[in-house]
């Protein structure tokens, strides 16, 4: 039988993209594999040589020299100092990781556009907001522990979670973003008026279009919509731009409108709320356990006042988190991860009721190829890892709906 040039077109992509994508796709695990077997021998070696309990005598030592007063007193200010000594470390060890990330396998399979610069620029960067950003957020969140104790503890942080996340949510998309990349607004034309008028038909309270200068470190492509209210932003890689049709845009933007029009996002925020509640209710009927503290070489005391058995409370909330709340993590992580498989399908079908079955499934192809995808990976592998389904099974999803969409228009 013979095929169309589509088809054709298709053929030729794949049989050019499949092996590269391949290719792609075994570095990044080789890559993967090194990079998580070094950071858990290094978690082991700290633990042994007990670096974390020296981290934490070194930034107390410069605390009582810089700001005097008793432990208890500076506690928040020492563990600030903690904090930085932990972060320095983390990026320390973890640089040369990412670098090679970004210019070694990135490079290599011809994605990478950053430069050396650009790349400790962005370093530098992150660095100043973490300090300025999650400084005074660590010290409030000290600060209620403190305040409050055991007691009600979930219920105080998950008031101040929930209205850091907001101010955080309202602030990121105009004030952060534009530290690290050029937006600007899409410009007027075929492209913008589509999806303007796709926004209308569904009663999208759109109220701007940007594009957003992706090209400048990767040539991966992406797109995303975010806002409150009516104050509804979309925003579109410039590679985006470059590797699909208008008409497969406005698709895959009708699968975006898909995870807004079923409160895909409400639900995320909704779940992560949610998650911070438990974890800290978990946290208080911990945080005062002596022997968590004593096993990684902390001092504590049986029967004292103090919240966590007179243990500093981040090196509590430090070793909770990072220990026994792990296996809790990772059994909500890939409950999350199958329900984010769920939504995407849903979004799919969205999509597909707006009539762009066809336009979507091109943009998807298009994009996977561009970006190296794997077209149908090892299922179990997927099925924990991935948040989104297989290329594969979306299209066959796609293409059942598109077929059950028109046998009801036809009944």
């Amino acid at each position: 039988e013979r095929m169309d040039s589509d088809e054709e077109k298709l053929l030729e992509k794949l049989t050019e993209k499949g092996p590269k994508a391949q290719a792609y796709a075994l570095a990044k695990s080789r890559f993967k594999f090194v990079n998580s077997s070094f950071q858990l021998i290094l978690s082991i070696a700290t633990t042994i040589l007990g670096l974390s309990p020296y981290a934490w005598d070194l930034a107390s030592g410069y605390g009582a020299k810089w700001f005097g007063g008793s432990p208890e007193s500076r506690e928040i200010k020492d563990s600030l100092l903690f904090m930085g000594v932990i972060t320095v470390f983390e990026t320390i060890t973890t640089l040369p990781f990412d670098y090679y990330s970004t210019f070694v396998i990135e490079q290599k399979h011809g994605f990478n556009k950053s430069t050396v610069r650009l790349f400790i620029t962005d370093k530098i960067k992150s660095l100043l907001l973490t300090a300025l950003i999650g400084g005074p957020i660590v010290a409030a969140l000290l600060s209620i522990v403190r305040a409050v104790g055991a007691q009600n503890l979930a219920l105080y942080v998950g008031v101040f979670v929930f209205c850091i996340s907001l101010l955080l949510l309202t602030i990121f998309p105009v004030v952060i973003q534009p530290l690290f990349n050029k937006y600007e607004p899409l410009e007027a034309g075929e492209l913008k008026s589509a999806i303007e008028a796709l926004a209308e038909s569904v009663k999208y309270p759109l109220y701007k279009l940007f594009t957003v200068d992706g090209s400048k470190r990767s040539n991966h492509s992406n797109a995303y919509m975010y806002g409150f209210f009516k104050a509804k932003r979309i925003v579109l890689f410039d590679t985006l731009l470059k590797q699909a049709s208008s008409e497969e845009i406005v698709a895959i933007l009708a699968h975006e409108l898909g995870h807004w029009s079923h409160g895909h996002t409400l639900l995320a925020f909704a779940v992560t709320q949610t998650y911070f509640f438990a974890s800290f209710y978990f946290f208080s009927r911990a945080m005062a356990a002596v022997d968590m503290y004593r096993s990684f070489g902390f001092r504590a005391i049986r029967g004292t006042k103090s919240p966590t058995a007179g243990a500093p409370i981040i090196v509590g909330l430090m070793l909770f988190f990072s220990t026994l709340w792990t296996p809790v993590d990772h059994t909500l992580n890939f409950l999350l991860t199958l329900n984010s498989r769920r939504m995407e399908y849903q979004a799919d079908q969205y999509a597909v009721a707006l009539n762009k079955a066809d336009a979507l499934a091109r943009g998807l192809v298009k994009i996977t190829f561009e970006n190296l995808g794997i077209l149908d990976p090892d299922p179990w592998y997927s099925t924990y890892h991935h948040s989104h389904p297989p290329l594969v099974h979306r299209l066959r999803a796609i293409s059942i709906a598109q077929e059950s969409t028109s046998n009801k228009k036809l009944d």
